[in-house]
């Protein structure tokens, strides 16, 4: 009982210390987060910068938690993505035996790692950035309402990912 009991609390350890390396909510930092920009009236460049241990779907959700809540502090209810030009950049290192260790700034901004990877093996890393531009907009009181069909309710985006997002 008591080794199955310690073999439960390193797992739980493993997880926490592995689930606190991805990106978190909030305003872009070291390890990750959104920023925004004005592109027009009422439109918006959104971007989530996840890092090598967030993956492609949960750097979208974040992304469309933040234009849902962007679209809500701007006075409207809906919002449409006009442009999805999310991408990846991939950092791959090449090891030798002369430099066996490489020091990286990460596309999260601030963070340095020292990859010391298998000698034997290039290693690759993936940081997804996700990037939406948006036309926010009430019904009928714009000129990007004719898009309401295609729109998404920012009050329910808010309500479905917040337990996941906060």
């Amino acid at each position: 009982m008591k080794a199955s009991m310690l073999k439960f609390v390193i797992g739980y350890c493993f997880i926490l210390i592995l689930s606190g390396c991805a990106s978190t909510y909030g305003p872009r930092g070291s390890m990750g987060g959104y920023e925004e920009k004005s592109v027009g009236k009422d439109m918006l460049e959104v971007r989530f910068y996840g890092n090598q241990h967030t993956p492609s779907e949960k750097t979208t959700r974040m992304l469309l938690y933040r234009c849902a809540e962007l679209t809500i502090e701007n006075g409207f209810d809906s919002f449409v993505v006009m442009q999805d030009q999310s991408y990846s950049e991939k950092t791959v290192n090449n090891p030798t035996l002369n430099q066996p260790a490489e020091t990286r700034e990460s596309a999260s901004m601030g963070i340095r790692t020292v990859i010391m990877p298998d000698l034997t093996q290039p290693t690759t890393s993936t940081n997804w950035i996700g990037v939406f531009v948006i036309a926010m907009f009430n019904d009928g009181d714009s000129p990007y309402s004719n898009y309401k069909k295609s729109g998404l309710d920012a009050g329910k985006i808010i309500e479905d990912l917040k337990a996941e997002i906060k």
